[in-house]
């Protein structure tokens, strides 16, 4: 079973239309996937720095598989490579702002990859390590290339914490009575997600982060809703 999976279908846009089903996933990563997990599913789009994949690669049985990383830099906090961990614990909201702000290339990349897709052939997915920082931000931009409205993309973006929750306490249990409860605390926040890191993202994206910053035209937008929205 693939961690934190779930299909986009449903998500409803502002103009009332909805995403058809079997065209648009979001996971953690496919290390231990099975070939079952992935039916409807044509091509991958993996979101994780080189280090993370060369770790922990991906099982795709077949299926078309994209490198896109959103950064490649060991980053603490958000990537889970060997290391990463040593970098300290950082204020999420800032760094979610950062990314949005400098990895803007990246997120064009990716953004027209997914727009880019043969939908008639299957879904595609797209994955980080965990399913939570990198895929959210991934998949708040698509959803918002759709038309979806922000009450909507951060109903799908707080769903990772079915799966991120439980972990996050377990981790801040253990480490309380070794590094202390604001530390712990510190660390609990960056396994989880929470409302006010998609905020700093979208404030950093400023007014037209799609059509101005990342220069994603009206005409491929319009063949992308078309494609996926009933």
């Amino acid at each position: 079973m693939i961690p934190n999976f779930r299909d986009l279908g449903g998500i409803r846009t502002m103009d009332g239309r909805k995403i058809r089903q079997g065209m648009l996933v979001r996971s953690a990563m496919l290390a231990r996937a099975e070939e079952k997990d992935l039916a409807g599913v044509s091509a991958v789009i993996d979101l994780r720095t080189s280090e993370e994949r060369r770790q922990e690669p991906d099982t795709v049985w077949g299926r078309e598989y994209l490198a896109r990383p959103v950064f490649e830099t060991l980053t603490a906090g958000i990537s889970r490579e060997s290391g990463a961990e040593d970098g300290g614990v950082p204020d999420m909201a800032g760094l979610y702002a950062g990314i949005i702000r400098e990895c803007a290339p990246s997120f064009r990349n990716i953004l027209l990859t997914v727009m880019g897709h043969g939908f008639s052939a299957g879904a595609v997915l797209w994955h980080c390590s965990e399913g939570k920082d990198r895929c959210g931000m991934v998949t708040a931009l698509v959803l918002e290339t759709l038309g979806a409205g922000r009450d909507a993309i951060l109903e799908d973006y707080l769903k990772t914490n079915a799966v991120s929750l439980p972990r996050a306490r377990s981790i801040r249990e253990q480490l309380a009575p070794v590094k202390g409860e604001d530390f712990a605390d510190r660390v609990y926040r960056a396994y989880i997600a929470d409302e006010t890191y998609l905020r700093a993202a979208w404030e950093a994206m400023g007014g037209d982060y799609i059509r101005g910053r990342l220069k994603i035209d009206e005409e491929a937008i319009r063949a992308f809703r078309d494609a996926v929205l009933e």
